[in-house]
């Protein structure tokens, strides 16, 4: 049986195809369309199996209704939420959402924006790798709708959605030695992320404001991609120089997860031995430690204000550049 088309639509429906496009594209009351057309030709459509040739609409339309989202890891709780939140708003708009991962991979980056851009993508989200200047650059030089989210370059003029890092750990280390922490050890990894260096000085300024001195040996920092072994021995090294550690702040949340992994094989009493804090919250934490100071990211509002942006973007593409710094809640 003979694929049915646009122009067949238009044809027996007796109105152009650009009608038919807008409508079965969803704009139809953007455009201006009644509600009766709108019906007549949607449940036309849908009476003889009509199917959208997707390449040659977005060849017509100039666009595919698709939004490419770029995450590093897909497996870590924090970017599976964010993922969930987007593609939530992303339905709200009539787009569909394709995800990829890098594993914070500059080059893997590189290659999926030129792999989505060729595919002719909408628009792009990204939490990029930073060490992906050269392709962000291009992005701006192509006038590719995008935002970044999570992480961004503060020396390059993008839209991107992001948390206060620096302030937020500042409050959370803080916290610790108000209850009493002496010795709090910093446990960070990718410490090539701004996002990280700056939790980094938050930590720093949290010692300072509370009279302790900084001590690198009490700075650890986990290798991402074997982050599960490399907690234990950087831990081991930890207790073996430091014995009355009495505090730590991880500024991610699977680092906490290896440690309270670690004190309990240890039969560590951890929850009087130490006050804990931790930047951001996943499920299960609370549980393991109640007592622990957590600086909670609001992942669905991040992922809602991105898409927005990015929408708005899609629709002008020469508005001035959209900058959000969310404020994490403090659960305590």
């Amino acid at each position: 049986m003979k694929n049915i088309s646009i122009k067949d639509l238009a044809d027996n429906l007796k109105l152009s195809k650009a009608t038919v496009s807008w409508i079965l594209s969803g704009q139809g009351k953007k455009r201006g369309f009644s509600d009766a057309t709108i019906k007549r030709v949607t449940n036309y459509a849908k009476s003889v199996n009509y199917r959208t040739n997707m390449v040659a609409r977005s060849l017509s339309l100039g666009q595919t209704n698709i939004i490419g989202i770029i995450v590093p890891y897909i497996d870590d709780t924090f970017y599976a939420s964010l993922i969930q939140a987007i593609e939530a708003e992303v339905y709200k708009h009539n787009y569909v959402l394709t995800i990829c991962c890098t594993d914070e991979n500059a080059e893997k980056e590189a290659l999926l924006i030129n792999t989505l851009c060729s595919q002719r993508v909408d628009g792009l989200i990204i939490a990029t790798a930073q060490k992906s200047r050269e392709s962000i650059l291009q992005l701006k030089k192509d006038r590719v709708p995008f935002v970044l989210v999570d992480r961004h370059f503060s020396d390059i003029d993008t839209n991107y959605v992001t948390v206060n890092s620096e302030e937020t750990s500042h409050q959370v280390v803080s916290h610790l030695a108000n209850q009493g922490s002496k010795k709090i050890a910093l446990i960070t990894t990718s410490t090539n992320l701004s996002v990280m260096r700056e939790r980094t000085q938050g930590y720093c300024n949290g010692l300072q404001e509370s009279g302790l001195s900084y001590d690198e040996r009490l700075v650890i920092e986990i290798d991402r991609p074997t982050y599960q072994s490399d907690s234990i021995t950087q831990l081991d090294r930890l207790f073996k120089d430091i014995p009355d550690v009495d505090g730590f702040f991880f500024t991610t949340h699977y680092l906490a997860f290896e440690a309270i992994r670690y004190f309990i094989s240890h039969d560590m009493d951890y929850h009087s031995k130490f006050h804990l804090g931790c930047f951001h919250d996943t499920l299960g934490l609370g549980i393991l430690a109640p007592e622990m100071c957590i600086s909670k990211i609001q992942v669905q509002e991040m992922g809602t204000r991105a898409t927005q942006i990015l929408t708005e973007v899609i629709e002008d593409v020469n508005r001035p550049s959209q900058c959000e710094v969310l404020k994490n809640i403090l659960l305590k």
